[in-house]
């Protein structure tokens, strides 16, 4: 649960509050509940699937035992990169923060420096360097900073509500639309606090007694951050002071003095220097604790795509202590690679999440899979499966549909190219790009709608480009389901060992 709570509770909370208000206003509650929704589901899906088949890097391997090579390939590099893209994000933050006490790390732009860049790269290698010692030390550094991450928010929030908490602002609607509620689940970061509900599912093949723990972990994880993110946007709402900033504006926020550090600036204004200074402790270090198990788990998945045979064998391999210390080495170099052209946290956070959120939706077709085929549940089991499981397909195709074109163009673009560890990996290629062309499909056709819908150009109006898309993907949900699974015995084998 601790491992899941420091991968959700990092930079986030810093940012998303503030850039929720910016596109929705006050509406923005309604955001971290359609959020909190969305990823309920999901985390219900795969605390199912988990007890199904515990295993270490366990979202990357579900697809492939499910729908064979081609799924699996374009899931798995979606996943790795959206996974190895964290540390380097949660890093870029705490150094962002640390700037306030250091010059020179940052530039006018926001972007860092040489010696910001040099830091960040340092800080990774000591991240590895402590992962690499085993799960058990880097569980607890993470415990340690769970407490903090749970408690700092909380105690913002409250410090905030009882200084100055003013109703009127939740009653300036302004120039917000409805799309503004759904637009900020992908663009103001509240899908990607969310994201590491699932740290518990990659670390399910290290757990005991997986089949009960790992369920319990995310569903109360999930909660717990749920309560801590809808305290802290209604806390900054209702004491947002506008300044030079026409009230109502909501928009402007962005490009305001806020945007630097938003809790931060908001503690300062409100003259609460004790805060600020607890907030920017939290700001350097919360990111950090969320830098470290990512990159626990990130070795993890690149474990479970090479033990499918998409990475070198040597990438499997563990050393002593149970760690695969090759794919860790592995890791930092993608991860160093991901500081250069995205030397800030706004440049990097979108890549991320909608790379991560499109690997999201291989998780409810395995287990309907898992489920016609009689893979049984050893705990936990979904229930109303045959609901949940077709309407979390559709909502995650619905996450990176409203995050507007052209990213959704960019980012499909991306998942295919996965495609090239198919091409290595492949062993029934015609049988296997059968059952995995429902991702090639929600691929290829998300963009298209994104286009003509109400973030592109507008043809199809709001809200029935929701309807379409929706449709789309249930119509794609069962086709995939409908596909044989690439082995019977396989399947059957793997659980078994």
């Amino acid at each position: 649960m601790m491992a899941s709570v420091t991968g959700m509770i990092g930079s986030g909370w810093l940012f998303s509050a503030f850039y929720a208000s910016s596109m929705a206003g006050p509406y923005s509650i309604f955001s971290w509940l359609v959020g909190t929704g969305i990823v309920a589901i999901l985390a219900l899906i795969y605390a199912d699937l988990s007890g199904r088949v515990p295993m270490a890097g366990a979202a990357a391997g579900y697809p492939f035992l499910t729908n064979g090579t081609v799924a699996g390939s374009l899931n798995a590099w979606s996943l790795f990169l959206g996974y190895a893209s964290t540390p380097p994000l949660e890093v870029i933050a705490s150094i962002s923060y640390l700037s306030f006490l250091v010059p020179g790390l940052l530039n006018n732009n926001g972007l860092l420096t040489t010696t910001g860049i040099l830091l960040a790269v340092a800080l990774l290698v000591a991240f590895f360097i402590l992962n690499a010692t085993g799960i058990r030390n880097t569980s607890r550094f993470n415990n340690i900073i769970s407490y903090m991450k749970i408690a700092i928010p909380i105690i913002t929030s409250f410090f905030f509500i009882f200084t100055i908490f003013s109703i009127r602002n939740f009653t300036l609607v302004g120039t917000v639309k409805p799309e503004g509620i759904f637009t900020a689940v992908p663009g103001a970061g509240i899908a990607f606090s969310f994201l590491g509900f699932r740290q518990a599912v990659e670390l399910s093949g290290e757990a005991k007694n997986p089949q009960k723990t790992v369920p319990i972990a995310i569903m109360l994880s999930v909660a717990v951050a749920s309560a801590i993110y809808m305290i802290v946007q209604i806390a900054f709402i209702g004491s947002l002071q506008w300044g030079s900033i026409k009230p109502g504006d909501w928009a402007a926020l962005a490009d305001s003095g806020y945007s630097s550090g938003p809790m931060l600036v908001l503690a300062s204004t409100l003259g609460l220097g004790a805060l600020a200074t607890v907030l920017l402790f939290d700001g350097i270090i919360s990111p950090l604790g969320t830098s470290s198990i990512y990159q626990t788990t990130t070795s993890r998945i690149s474990y479970r795509i090479s033990e499918m045979g998409f990475f070198p064998k040597k990438i499997s391999t563990t050393n002593s202590r149970s760690v695969p210390i090759f794919a860790l080495i592995l890791d930092l170099v993608v991860m160093i690679l991901f500081v250069l052209p995205f030397p800030s946290w706004q440049s990097l956070v979108s890549v991320n999440s909608d790379l991560t959120i499109i690997a999201y939706m291989s998780g409810p077709i395995s287990l309907a899979i898992f489920e016609k085929y009689g893979i049984e549940a050893k705990g936990f089991r979904l229930p109303a499966s045959k609901i949940l499981a077709p309407l979390g397909f559709a909502l995650s195709a619905l996450i990176v549909y409203w995050s507007g074109y052209p990213t959704t163009l960019y980012m499909s673009a991306i998942a295919i190219a996965g495609l090239v560890l198919f091409v290595f990996a492949r062993k029934n290629p015609i049988r296997d790009i059968s059952q995995g062309s429902y991702m090639i499909a929600i691929l290829a056709i998300l963009p298209v709608v994104s286009y003509l819908g109400s973030y592109g150009i507008g043809i199809i109006p709001f809200p029935l480009d929701l309807i379409v898309i929706s449709a789309v993907a249930l119509a794609i949900f069962y086709a995939g389901t409908r596909a044989a699974p690439q082995s019977v015995a396989l399947m059957e084998n793997f659980i078994s060992s």
